[in-house]
């Protein structure tokens, strides 16, 4: 049974949203709480997102879990989570996939603890 599209209606502050399908660079699965809905300057309705189970890695912007201005025409990748029970469910359950750290990938060289005799010492006592 195909879930019903959401409309403009069902967008309110505080609603949970579930990404159903990946878009605009965010994978299907995340889970998102409604944190504003407004309208621009030239009268565009629009929402924007918090999301509660961002992976790491995958934020566009630094320290950003907000979502960019969505519009009606995005609604159609989103299901409406009705109750936080139903949230708590879901966060529990395996997210989106994470990307797993490599064997090969080792810690940069300023935090491997290897230090060059030869390096130039700044901002050390001697």
């Amino acid at each position: 049974m195909a879930t019903p599209m959401l409309t403009r209606e069902d967008v309110s502050q505080g609603a949970y949203f579930r990404l159903r399908t990946p878009h605009l660079g965010k994978p299907a699965g995340l889970i998102g709480i409604v944190y504003a809905v407004n309208t621009d300057q030239a009268g565009n309705w629009y929402f924007q997102l918090r999301y509660l189970n961002s992976p790491p890695g995958t934020r566009t912007r630094a320290g950003s879990q907000w979502s960019l201005n969505l519009h009606e025409n995005d609604l159609e990748h989103f299901d409406r989570i009705d109750t936080w029970d139903q949230v708590q469910k879901l966060l529990r359950e395996a997210g989106p996939p994470r990307k797993p750290r490599g064997e090969g990938m080792g810690l940069p060289g300023y935090m491997s603890g290897k230090v060059d005799p030869n390096q130039l010492r700044l901002f050390e006592d001697f």
